[in-house]
Order: structure tokens, then C-alpha cells, then sequence
């Protein structure tokens, strides 16, 4: 049974500097060691720095209390007896001490035997010899944040002649990696460059979770890092609102070139920038003046753009729905309105098509009947007959009827409206600052009786600017 049993070792680089309340123990039996008793018994001897007070529990036996305690020197010296025997196999010693972890012994004893064990606290100074000397006091300057005298004593450990040279040279490493991230997170921090700086220090409380001056310091960086995106982003937000688009861009990058909390909003909004700036330097807003048959009074406003569908409304009047507007409108005026909306396409640079929806309304005023005693009259009929009333419809046989009832009066001023739906398609050609658009516009009457009234179709031309 000669081997180390370490069982409650830390590991290497910061494990091991910061282990604390550990017992290791190691198997120091003689081979000819030999336990003279009477049946078939052994005795476990575990010898510890009297200033660590041990205590015993066996997974197989009612008790593991010491049967003697000496004093050799400055430890503490327990004896403990055991059966042994085929039905013993797998038992376990506990040992244990306040402050300390548990450690678990496996025990395989045979008759006679005599098995000596030695419990230490590697972190302690007591009785530590040179190279754990200096080892521990390193590992006490570390945490106490004195890095150099750190790497003095650990420096020191290497020239013992019990040294543990691997456990020793990471040591080393790692208050050499400590000492540097600390200089370059002051560095990074004087320079106001929070967010490295706060790389920094966190790497140095992953080393050295005692560090208390880099904690505060990373905190503080977080504090001035996030407080300095938010200004970023307020000052990007007003320049964007501004339509400043240069200077909003420039902010909201370095949002998020810097990892910034908003950095997802800010990519938002700097692709909002790029395709207003691709707009404006395409000229894909287009507004132009409209003119048409009985609605010579009209505008159109869209976006045309290069790589993507846009979208565009117009609107037309004629002068007869500014003189209703005023209540000036009689007989035979027909106030004329047009809406219309949709969405343009790029066929080829620089002709666009669009297409949509839309609307006509047009009004008219006295009664407007139809019936088997009167003919039908068309208000907005081209010419004007002797009669005010408008003209007749012909008949079959080229005569007209005679008009049993007067439709309009001098005075009438009843307005009545026809409209119907109106749907557009036509070609745009824009090149630099100059667009012309030609509309087509079909139109269906919701009242059959006005489809003439109202008409088919219509064609408008505009001129204007690309933007």
C-alpha cells in the first residue's frame, strides 16, 4: 500500500493556489511494519500536526475510535484497530477535522498488518519545509494582491531541493499572467476604453477571485461602458431624426463595432440609413404634376426603386370641385375626383411600371330618373341643346321623345354622386432629376345608367422631378 492517496488536492495554475480546509494524506507504511495482536487483526496509524484534531468513521465497523493517541514531537499520533477478513473488503476510513473536508481512506488490511498514513495540510506554514514554504506564502501574497512578492516567493520555491518543479512553474505562470492583464487593463482603462479594459479585469478575477481592486474596477467599467452607449445611441437617434444621415451612421456603427446592449437596434437603423442614402442618390422618390381630360388638376408621389418594389398614390380634380368647395357649382358643372394607388416595379433602367387600385367620383346636380315616360339625359353630354335640361337620348328610329317632366331646374342645386372603381397601370421614365409618367385608368360605374355619364377610361400624362 505504498502510494500517495492525495484525495483532496486542487488542481494546477488557480485551483491550487487557492485551495483551502484540505487534508492530504500519504501512505508513509514500512514494509516490515507488523502489528503484533491476538486473532486476526490490524491497526491503522495516522500520524497530524497536533494543531489539526482528527476524528474517525469506518463504513464497515460500528465504531473507528482511536484504541491510543500519542504525542511524537508535533503530531498527534492515533491508533486504530480493525478485524479483518474476506467479509472487510471495500471498507472505508473517514477522516475528518473542523474546517477541513472529509477525506475518504479505502481500506484493504490483512491479519497483522500495521498501515501508517500521514495527514498534512499542504497549505499550511507549519512544519512546511522550504519548497511548501515559500510556495504557501506565495499563494497568501496572491491573494492578498501582492504580486510581485508572489513571484518572489514562488521564485524562491525554485531553487529548494524538494521542489515540485511542475506545480511550481505554473504558479510562476500564473502571477505573470496576472501581472500582465492587470498593467494592460490600466492601460486600456486611462485610455477610456472601458470595454477592453473590462475584458481585461475579468480575466484577472477568473486568476484571482480575490482580487477585490479588479472586481470594482469591472464593475466600474461596465457602469461607463453602458453609460457611453447610451449617449452614442441618443446622439446617433437626434442626427437620424434630423435626417443627418451621415453623422447618425457613423454613431450607430460604433455602436456596434463596440458590442453596445442596443447594438441590434442600432444595425436597424443603419440599414434604414443605407436605403434612404441608396434612394436618394437613385432618385427613386418621384413626385409629378398630372394632367387629364376633365381633371386637368392632379399629382402623383411614389418611390421607385432600383432593386425593390415601391409603392405610389396619385390624385386628380378638376375645377368644378374647388367651385363646390365654395357652393358655386350649378348646371351643367360635374365636380370630378380621382384617387388612385399601387405599386411600381423596375422593368429597365429607366422605365418603371405601376400599377393599382383606385377610385372616381363625380357629381351632378338636380334629379337624374330614368322611367317609360322620360328619356334618359346625360348631364355631361358634349354640345347643349335649346333645352337646359340637357340632351334626349335619340330612339331607335333616330326620333326623340317628347319629355313629359322637367329633370333640372334653373335653381337646382341638389347634388347628386356617381362614382366608380378605376384601376391604373401605366409606365414611368425617370433619368436624373426628370420623370414623365403615363397613366391609363379603366373605369367600371357602379350604376349601369351612368357608365356614359362617367365614361370608360381615361389617359393622363405627367411631368415632373426624381428626388
Amino acid at each position: 500500500m505504498k502510494k500517495l492517496l492525495t484525495l483532496a488536492m486542487a488542481c494546477l495554475m488557480t485551483p491550487i493556489a487557492f485551495a483551502q480546509n484540505v487534508l492530504q494524506v500519504t501512505d508513509v507504511s514500512k514494509p516490515n511494519d507488523v502489528y503484533s495482536s491476538e486473532g486476526n487483526r490490524a491497526v491503522v496509524v495516522v500520524k497530524c500536526n497536533k494543531s489539526i484534531p482528527l476524528s474517525f468513521e469506518s463504513s464497515m465497523d460500528k465504531t473507528a475510535t482511536p484504541y491510543n493517541t500519542a504525542v511524537e514531537g508535533s503530531d498527534s499520533v492515533y491508533y486504530i484497530e480493525f478485524p479483518t477478513g474476506s467479509r472487510y473488503r471495500g471498507r472505508e476510513l473517514s477522516i475528518m477535522s473542523p474546517g477541513y473536508a472529509t477525506v475518504v481512506l479505502p481500506l484493504e488490511l490483512k491479519s497483522k498488518q500495521a498501515a501508517t498514513f500521514q495527514a498534512i495540510d499542504p497549505n499550511s506554514m507549519i512544519d512546511a519545509g522550504c519548497y511548501r514554504g515559500h510556495r504557501n506564502k506565495g499563494v497568501q501574497e496572491l491573494k492578498s494582491m501582492n504580486y510581485n512578492e508572489a513571484r518572489n516567493q514562488f521564485t524562491l520555491a525554485c531553487n529548494c531541493s524538494d521542489v515540485d518543479s511542475v506545480e511550481n512553474n505554473k504558479n510562476l505562470a500564473l502571477v505573470d499572467s496576472i501581472i500582465f492583464y492587470r498593467d494592460k487593463a490600466e492601460e486600456t482603462y486611462r485610455l477610456l476604453d472601458y470595454k477592453t479594459a473590462a475584458r481585461y479585469f475579468d480575466r484577472v478575477m477568473e486568476l484571482n477571485p480575490y482580487d477585490n481592486f479588479a472586481t470594482n474596477r469591472y464593475n466600474s467599467c461596465i457602469t461607463k461602458f453602458t453609460s457611453e452607449c447610451d449617449v452614442t445611441m441618443r446622439q446617433a437617434d437626434f442626427y437620424f431624426n434630423e435626417k443627418q444621415y451621415e453623422k447618425a451612421r457613423e454613431l450607430y456603427m460604433r455602436s456596434i463595432k463596440n458590442d453596445c446592449p442596443a447594438k441590434a437596434q442600432a444595425q436597424e437603423q443603419v440599414n434604414r440609413i443605407d436605403l434612404a442614402m441608396d434612394q436618394k442618390k437613385n432618385h427613386a422618390r418621384v413626385i409629378t404634376y398630372e394632367y387629364s381630360k376633365n381633371a386637368p388638376i392632379g399629382f402623383s408621389y411614389g418611390k421607385y426603386n432600383m432593386h425593390k418594389s415601391g409603392g405610389f398614390f396619385g390624385m386628380s380634380i378638376n375645377k368644378s370641385v374647388l367651385e363646390m368647395m365654395r357652393s358655386n357649382c350649378k348646371i351643367p358643372d360635374t365636380p370630378e375626383l380621382n384617387l388612385n394607388f399601387g405599386w411600381t416595379l423596375k422593368i429597365v433602367n429607366p422605365v418603371w411600371v405601376f400599377f393599382g387600385p383606385g377610385a372616381t367620383a363625380k357629381v351632378y346636380y338636380g334629379d337624374y330618373t330614368v322611367n317609360d315616360d322620360q328619356d334618359d339625359i346625360y348631364p355631361d353630354a358634349d354640345g347643349k341643346p335649346d333645352d337646359p335640361n340637357g340632351i334626349l337620348k335619340p330612339q331607335e328610329d333616330g326620333t326623340t321623345k317628347k319629355k313629359k317632366n322637367s329633370i333640372y331646374t334653373a335653381d337646382d342645386t341638389k347634388a347628386n354622386l356617381s362614382w366608380a372603381l378605376s384601376p391604373v397601370v401605366g409606365l414611368c421614365v425617370k433619368y436624373s432629376y426628370f420623370a414623365v409618367r403615363l397613366t391609363y385608368q379603366y373605369r367600371f360605374a357602379m350604376n349601369s345608367n351612368l357608365k356614359d355619364f362617367i365614361g370608360t377610361s381615361r389617359l393622363s400624362v405627367g411631368v415632373g422631378v426624381s428626388f
